[in-house]
C-alpha cells in the first residue's frame, strides 16, 4: 500500500533519521544549468524513437524516473500532455534509473518493459532504461547533484542544459520559453547558484545535527527510552527546520515504549507542528489503524483526529489520506461515515488510476466491500 511511509518494509525511525541526520558524502557537482548536455547512453529503448543526440535545433526534455516511484507515476500523464502539445517542437524522453540498487544482473529491465506496456497511451513519449552500470544516472543525475526522482532536464536547441527541476513544478512554462527562444539561461544560472548555496547550508546543518544526535542514538542503543525522548526534545527545540522529521521520530519511539503518550503527542502534532503536513499525519494515523500494527492498545479515536487533519491538509484530494481516515472511522465504530469516506477515496483513486498502483486500488476497493459487509 503506497501511503507515503505506510508499508515500505523499512522502519520509519530509520527513514526519519536518514532524512534529518545523514551527512551527505556528496560528489562534486559537475553538471549544471549552462553545461553541455551529456550523451544519451541508454541501455535499452523500451518505447518510441531512440534519441541519439541532443540539440541540433531541437528542444529536448529528459526526465528520470523509476517504476517504484509514486511521484514519478503522478508526473507521467503530465509529461504525455506536454509531449503532445509540443510535438515537432520538443522531444520528450523518460529514462528509468535506480530500479534496483542491489541488482546483480539486468533482469530489472523486464520490469520496466512491463510497466511501460501497462501504461500504454498514458505514457506516450520515448522511454529508455539505464543499465546495470548506471551510465545515465551517473552522467546526469549524480553529476548534477540530484538526489531524488522524478527530475527533468530541459536541453535547448544548442544542446545546453537550460533547466533542471521537478517535472510538476514549472516545467510547462520553461519548455514554452525555451521553444520560443525566450528563456533566460543566465538568470537560471544565478537562481541555481542561490539554491546551491542554500543546499550547502542545509548540508552543514545536517552534519551538525548528526553530531548533536549522538546522545539520542546512544540512548536508543542502550534502550534508555526516556533519555532518548529527552534528547529528541532538545533537538526539536534546537533545529526548528528539522522539527517535523524529528517529531515523527519521537512519535515512533513513543509508539514502541509508551503508547498513551504517543497518541497524545500525535494529536498535538495534528493540531500544531504538522497541522499542514498531510502526508506526515497520514503516516502517523496509518501506524495506528494498520492491521499489521504492533500497537497493543490502538487509540482509534486519536487516529480519527489525526487522519481527519491529514485529509484537510491535503484539501480532500488525496485518496490515500482519505482511505486512512475511513479506516480510522471504521475501527472507531462509525461505520456509516467510514463507508461514505471510503467511497470517496475509491472514487478519487479511480480518477488517478494512471498514477496509483493497481494493487493499491484493489486493496481500497476490498476494504470498502469489507466495510459494507459488516
Amino acid at each position: 500500500m503506497q501511503k507515503t511511509l505506510r508499508s515500505l518494509g523499512i522502519p520509519i525511525l530509520t527513514l526519519a533519521l536518514a532524512a534529518i541526520g545523514a551527512a551527505q558524502q556528496a560528489q562534486p557537482v559537475t553538471l549544471k544549468v549552462g553545461s553541455p548536455a551529456p550523451a544519451m547512453d541508454i541501455k535499452k529503448w523500451v518505447k518510441g524513437t531512440p534519441v541519439a543526440t541532443l540539440g541540433h535545433g531541437k528542444v529536448n526534455v529528459v526526465e528520470f524516473w523509476a517504476t517504484w516511484c509514486g511521484p514519478c507515476k503522478k508526473s507521467i500523464p503530465h509529461l504525455t500532455e506536454l509531449a503532445h502539445k509540443y510535438k515537432g517542437k520538443a522531444t520528450f524522453t523518460g529514462v528509468s534509473v535506480f530500479e534496483d540498487p542491489r541488482a546483480k544482473d539486468e533482469s530489472f529491465l523486464k520490469t520496466v518493459d512491463t510497466f511501460v506496456k501497462t501504461m500504454g497511451d498514458k505514457m506516450d513519449y520515448n522511454v529508455g532504461a539505464d543499465g546495470l552500470k548506471g551510465s545515465m544516472a551517473n552522467k546526469w543525475m549524480i553529476a548534477a547533484g540530484q538526489e531524488g526522482i522524478p527530475t527533468a532536464f530541459v536541453v535547448d536547441q544548442k544542446g545546453t542544459i537550460a533547466w533542471i527541476g521537478h517535472p510538476m513544478m514549472g516545467l510547462d512554462e520553461v519548455v514554452q520559453k525555451v521553444v520560443d527562444g525566450k528563456f533566460d539561461v543566465q538568470a537560471e544560472i544565478a537562481k541555481q547558484a542561490e539554491e546551491d548555496a542554500k543546499k550547502a547550508k542545509d548540508n552543514a546543518e545536517n552534519a551538525k545535527l548528526q553530531a548533536d544526535a549522538q546522545p539520542f542514538i546512544k540512548a536508543m542503543g542502550a534502550s534508555k527510552f526516556d533519555d532518548a525522548i529527552k534528547a529528541l526534545d532538545v533537538l526539536i527545540s534546537k533545529y526548528p527546520s528539522k522539527a517535523a522529521a524529528l517529531s515523527m521520530t519521537k512519535f515512533n519511539v513513543l509508539m514502541k515504549t509508551n503508547e498513551p503518550e504517543a497518541y497524545k503527542f500525535g494529536k498535538e502534532l495534528a493540531g500544531g507542528l504538522l497541522k499542514d503536513n498531510g502526508d506526515a499525519l497520514n503516516s502517523i494515523a496509518w501506524l495506528i489503524v494498520d492491521d499489521k500494527s504492533t500497537a497493543k492498545k490502538p487509540d482509534y479515536a486519536a487516529a480519527v483526529i489525526i487522519a481527519k487533519q491529514s485529509v484537510e491538509a491535503n484539501k480532500s484530494k488525496d485518496p490515500m489520506s482519505m482511505d486512512t481516515y475511513a479506516y480510522a472511522l471504521f475501527k472507531s465504530g462509525d461505520k456509516k461515515t467510514a463507508i461514505s469516506v471510503e467511497e470517496t477515496a475509491v472514487g478519487l483513486a479511480e480518477k488517478m488510476s494512471g498514477t496509483i498502483d493497481p494493487s493499491t486500488l484493489k486493496e481500497m476497493k476490498d476494504r470498502l466491500q469489507m466495510m459494507k459487509s459488516k
